[in-house]
């Protein structure tokens, strides 16, 4: 239990900054996107990857409380044709595509320096994300995150002795890219506004 209350303490922490982010983008979703209820499912989708990208800014832990439930509704929703948003065949190829290559690569990465690459979480995060958006937007989020974190660490790492280990938190540059590319891509993804 205090462990739960641990990971969830980053949601109090800043309640009317949060309370805006979700807000802000739900109302931008919803302009983009429309009213139906793939544009729905697409919102709270949206505000679980907010809680998500809040909890491991501040611990470096993304909870599987979040993370599992997130990436199977993901696949059950593309069983339902309102809410679908890629199909059962591309969010299944999704999720694969967001977690085993990066956990093969994880795992190389161990094996040669002893450090953890990636955790756990960031992996399922991704298999979430692969599940609701298909394969293509996973792998185009991760590298976004990835070029988009890397240069947010090194600029905070200048100035700072190269010897000490810095823990970087990837869920939170995640949750921005997967954010930018459902505000700027649904016609590249070949959905359109429902009205």
């Amino acid at each position: 239990m205090r462990l739960t209350q641990t990971l969830f303490r980053p949601l109090n922490d800043h309640p009317l900054l949060l309370s805006t982010l979700f807000l802000l983008t739900g109302a931008a979703l919803q302009w983009r996107l429309g009213w139906a209820p793939q544009a729905v499912a697409l919102v709270g989708f949206a505000w679980v990857l907010l809680v998500l990208a809040a909890i491991d800014w501040r611990s470096h832990r993304l909870p599987d409380t979040l993370t599992l439930p997130l990436l199977w509704a993901g696949l059950v929703l593309q069983l339902l044709p309102p809410t679908r948003t890629v199909g059962a065949e591309l969010a299944i190829a999704g999720a694969v595509v967001g977690y085993l290559p990066l956990r093969a690569l994880e795992l190389a990465y161990f094996k040669v320096r002893r450090i953890e690459a990636l955790g756990f979480g960031d992996l399922k995060l991704l298999a979430a994300i692969g599940a609701w958006l298909g394969p293509q937007a996973v792998m185009l989020v991760f590298v976004a995150a990835a070029l988009v974190g890397s240069a947010w660490q090194w600029l905070r790492s200048r100035g700072r002795t190269a010897d000490v280990p810095q823990q970087f938190a990837l869920g939170p540059w995640l949750v921005a890219s997967t954010l930018a590319l459902l505000l700027a891509g649904p016609a590249w993804m070949g959905w359109g506004a429902a009205g």
